[in-house]
């Protein structure tokens, strides 16, 4: 009754109850006396009231004043209580799809491991080759999710009991989210008409399989309590969040053990059509090399076939025979179309025994342009380099080139339309180039008036700078002039460097990855091409790249601690970029094989250099997005390079673009850029990807006419179903940081015998009670002092 009275658990042990004031005693004591003096003079004076009601009344009246004087004195009760109790135990059981996998088990250990999870064996059978080919017959298809929630409803394990007698038992399931959870609760699937009793199959159906944060959520759910542990059944194939193996060091200094229960294959067979490395922009009738790359397992030597589809309509199918491991298949395409986009699709059917089709597949889009690229070449003296490239330049149909001669014949200009005789001054002529080649040409062959406006075409116009660095006059005479500004490098004191005839360039990460300088898909093949450019003569002393900067190539270094020296170089300036190539020797790569390296390095670089500008069709708008295609979640770039009628940097803090599914104008939406610093005219905003289709963004109607449009599409293969491999590591890695173990599924039933002995916890706990704060002490005044009302007026008092 006292527990009940005081509002105290029932399973708690009182062991002291002590009563206190907040008020002061000696201030107390005072209006006590003061109270039941004050009722005895009030009623002794009343002489003619029998003697017997008198003390009834000043006993009423005391009792009604001394439970108000109770409450003044604010009484309070401090309670010291124990209470036995377990420390917890986590249980958590991954739901994201990928715990929907049937893997497909063919080893006597795998099968063995199933069929007792199942139930369908005894636990302590071992199987042979034979036996196991039985028992696989029997066991069917079983999905991860299936083998975990049996062993943890197995009769013979009877793991769930047993940390329920030894622990404080709490139990959560989670996928992108952590959810307690009843570990013997039935769900939607065991719910209808089916037996109640029976095992649950929880559904799989999460978008991803965040570990780590789980994990640590669910830890700090108990901060402060004592935790024996936790233990965590999943496959480990997390794809999104804290990385589980650095979650577990922090469980370490908790002393918080984590215990891992990997669940599935560590290769099931499966084929993972992982992407296409191809151009996003193409112009009619290149002969553009498309190359799929295929990552598969378990059907080493079986012959497929690989689709390719151009909009859906089948365009070539190519048989492989798959390896173990990465490979990549080549298709050859020639547009055909004037312009617009295309969706590149390549896909391979399930096979028997795959245990997924959903990552079979991929795309690439690649938009037609249907306008030239225009070059002009600037060159002093005919050498070699200059002699090759321009033949390279003259073949590509995508180009029109014009070429400067600053020395030699002075008739040349005036005879062949090929060539001009001076640098344009006319703005109008000088802006129209995409990209100026800029030869060993000294810098006093432009005067300040062409200079201006070379660097007005990088910075303002989009265009683009190749400079082809020579041993007379480039960079050299560059070093205090704006088009030295323009350079990625930082230009020596002057000088040339000299390099032993064994000494060729060393391509950076950052060079296999670059449409330039990436001349195979292998990087060996690439860095054995690069090896033919050699010697390489005439090197300017340079003093590094300049600060943001990609390298592409480099000479070899003694040591990684080393500067680069930027032998092939770019950085953007404004919304254009700029090339450096330090070497006049790369036609030597031309040794043996003619000049398909040699071209195709030009070609590439031509095409890096002078895509953006193009995308943007030279208008007063161009839009531009930093991909073509994304997946849903995806963060998507877009920029806009605004420019007045005549074509002068717009000034203002932000500009509006509409982005709009394709066919769909009531998709329409407007997204707000802001001003890129420092650079009049540029703006740039983000937008997050959402549902899969194809889109574009565009300007404002009133500046249609005088922008271009950007086209890109979002096509999402789920994260959950990229990967289906079981990740053992990751559990093991886990496990064993935190001070834990790895656990099999089999083996779930020995976990809690193998634990250390758990001893009973005694939880002191001292709390305070108020006991003046309740309705009882107004009641009490009430019946008091109406009581003594009461018998006041039967005796006719006033």
């Amino acid at each position: 009754m006292l527990k009940k009275l005081l509002g105290l658990d029932s399973s708690q042990e009182v062991d002291k109850i002590e009563l206190a004031f907040r008020g002061g005693l000696l201030f107390g004591l005072i209006l006590v006396v003061a109270a039941i003096a004050f009722a005895v003079f009030l009623y002794r004076r009343e002489q003619l009231v029998p003697r017997n009601r008198r003390i009834a009344m000043t006993i009423l009246q005391a009792a009604a004043l001394l439970t108000l004087i109770v409450v003044v004195m604010q009484p309070f009760a401090k309670i010291r209580m124990t209470k036995e109790s377990k420390r917890s135990m986590i249980v958590m059981l991954d739901t994201s799809r990928s715990m929907a996998i049937e893997d497909p088990r063919t080893s006597a250990e795998d099968v063995e491991e199933a069929a007792k999870a199942l139930g369908k064996i005894p636990l302590d059978r071992k199987l042979g080759g034979d036996d196991a080919q039985v028992v696989k017959q029997d066991l069917g298809s079983a999905r991860r999710i299936d083998l975990a929630r049996a062993a943890l409803n197995h009769d013979e394990m009877n793991l769930l009991d047993q940390l329920e007698d030894r622990y404080d038992l709490r139990f959560f399931t989670f996928d992108s989210q952590l959810r307690s959870e009843d570990p013997r609760a039935a769900t939607p699937e065991s719910s209808d008409g089916g037996d109640a009793t029976a095992a649950p199959l929880p559904v799989a159906e999460g978008e991803s399989s965040q570990i780590g944060n789980a994990i640590e959520d669910a830890v700090d759910r108990f901060s402060g309590q004592p935790l024996a542990g936790a233990m965590v059944i999943s496959d480990f194939a997390w794809v999104e969040g804290k990385d589980p193996v650095n979650v577990a060091r922090r469980l370490k200094e908790r002393r918080v053990p984590l215990y891992t229960v990997p669940v599935g294959l560590p290769a099931p067979p499966d084929i993972h059509v992982r992407g296409v490395i191809a151009p996003e922009v193409v112009f009619k009738g290149d002969r553009v090399p498309l190359r799929v790359k295929i990552e598969s397992r378990g059907f080493a030597g079986k012959p497929v076939q690989l689709y390719f589809r151009v909009n859906d309509d089948e365009k070539e199918t190519k048989q492989i025979t798959l390896k173990n491991g990465v490979q990549f298949e080549e298709f050859m395409f020639i547009p055909e179309s004037e312009s617009g986009t295309l969706d590149l699709n390549f896909d391979i059917k399930l096979q028997e025994g795959e245990i997924t089709e959903v990552n079979n597949a991929t795309s690439h889009q690649v938009r037609i342009l249907d306008e030239k690229i225009k070059v002009l070449y600037i060159e002093g003296m005919p050498r070699w380099e200059y002699r090759y490239l321009r033949w390279v330049l003259l073949r590509d149909p995508r180009l029109q080139v014009q070429f400067l001669m600053t020395q030699g014949d002075p008739a040349l200009a005036a005879s062949s339309p090929l060539h001009i005789g001076r640098f344009p001054e006319d703005p109008k002529e000088a802006l129209k180039y995409d990209l100026i080649i800029l030869g060993d040409v000294p810098s006093s062959f432009f005067n300040t008036g062409q200079t201006q406006l070379i660097e007005r075409l990088i910075r303002e116009r989009g265009g683009s700078l190749l400079m082809l660095a020579g041993p007379m006059a480039a960079p050299s005479t560059y070093r205090d002039n704006p088009i030295g500004d323009l350079l990625p490098i930082n230009i020596g004191p002057g000088g040339y460097l000299n390099l032993g005839i064994n000494v060729s360039p060393e391509v950076t990460e950052d060079g296999h990855k670059s449409l330039a300088t990436s001349l195979s898909l292998a990087p060996d093949v690439s860095a054995r091409i690069w090896s033919h450019v050699k010697p390489m003569y005439s090197l300017p002393q340079l003093a590094g790249s300049k600060s943001g900067a990609t390298v592409l190539l480099r000479l070899p270094k003694a040591n990684e601690a080393d500067v680069d020296y930027p032998l092939v170089a770019w950085h953007r300036y404004g919304t254009g970029k700029s090339l450096f190539v330090a070497t006049e020797d790369l036609w030597r790569m031309r040794l043996e094989v003619g000049d398909r390296y040699h071209a195709r390095f030009w070609g590439q670089t031509i095409q890096f250099l002078t895509l953006s500008r193009l995308l943007g069709a030279n208008k007063q708008i161009s839009i531009e997005t930093d991909r073509n295609s994304y997946s849903a979640g995806d963060q998507i770039r877009v920029f806009a390079n605004v420019l007045t009628e005549s074509f002068e940097p717009v000034d203002g803090p932000s500009y509006e673009v509409v982005l709009e599914e394709k066919d769909n104008p009531d998709s329409a939406t407007t997204i707000e850029m802001t001003q890129v610093e420092s650079t009049p005219g540029l703006y740039s905003g983000s937008y997050l990807a959402g549902k899969d289709g194809k889109y574009e963004f565009r300007a404002q109607p009133q500046d249609a006419e005088i922008s271009n449009t950007a086209e890109f599409s979002i096509k999402t293969v789920d994260i959950e179903d990229r990967e289906t491999s079981m990740q053992a590591d990751v559990a093991r890695q886990a496990a064993e940081i935190s001070g834990g173990r790895q656990l099999s599924l089999a083996g779930l039933g020995e976990f809690a015998t193998n634990l250390p002995p758990e001893e009973a916890l005694n939880n002191t706990v001292k709390i305070e009670r108020e006991l003046w704060d309740t309705p009882l002490w107004f009641l009490l005044v009430v019946a008091f002092a109406g009581a003594e009302w009461y018998l006041r007026r039967k005796d006719n008092l006033v």
